[in-house]
């Protein structure tokens, strides 16, 4: 079975035979150590995030307030601050692939899958087999690619799960 990898806004999707593997870099030899999604995973995700653009700022504003004693301009903060918005817009930009999602979802696991609007959406039981959903926007010969994977996994007299072509 081919095996193809897609971009997304942040990051990658890879598909092969067994699953469909969100990625950061593309790699295949990453997806082959991307894990399976568990429900706590976001949290730690997020936490880390905002903790790091936190940082960011105070440092930002530190900087700015020791500057305040030898500046004269009240203008300082705000440029101090300022830049220090910018610069995290920057490494955003720059970072935006590394803030990607990295794990599998097993097609074997999927229970369904649709597409609207670009939106593909997969219900599948993540690896603590709860029912789990992804949205991820696609472009049209990735959501097909996937689909089509997905239907060759399954036998075609066990299909359980749906798929809702636009």
């Amino acid at each position: 079975m081919e095996r193809r990898y897609f971009k997304l806004e942040r990051g990658y999707l890879n598909i092969d035979a067994e699953a469909m593997i969100f990625t950061r870099s593309g790699n295949w030899q990453e997806a082959a150590s991307a894990k399976e999604r568990m429900g706590w995973a976001n949290v730690g995700r997020s936490l880390r995030l905002v903790t790091g653009f936190g940082l960011i700022l105070i440092g930002g504003v530190f900087l700015s307030v020791g500057e305040l004693r030898h500046a004269l301009h009240e203008g300082s903060i705000v440029l101090a601050v300022g830049l220090a918005g910018f610069g995290a817009y920057k490494m955003y930009q720059l970072l935006n692939d590394d803030l990607g999602h990295r794990f599998r979802i097993p097609f074997a696991k999927v229970t369904g899958m649709s597409i609207e609007k670009g939106l593909l959406t997969v219900c599948f039981l993540n690896g603590a087999f709860k029912e789990d959903t992804v949205h991820v926007k696609v472009r049209p010969e990735a959501a097909l690619f996937a689909e089509t994977t997905w239907r060759s996994t399954r036998d075609d007299t066990s299909r359980s799960g749906t798929f809702v072509a636009p």
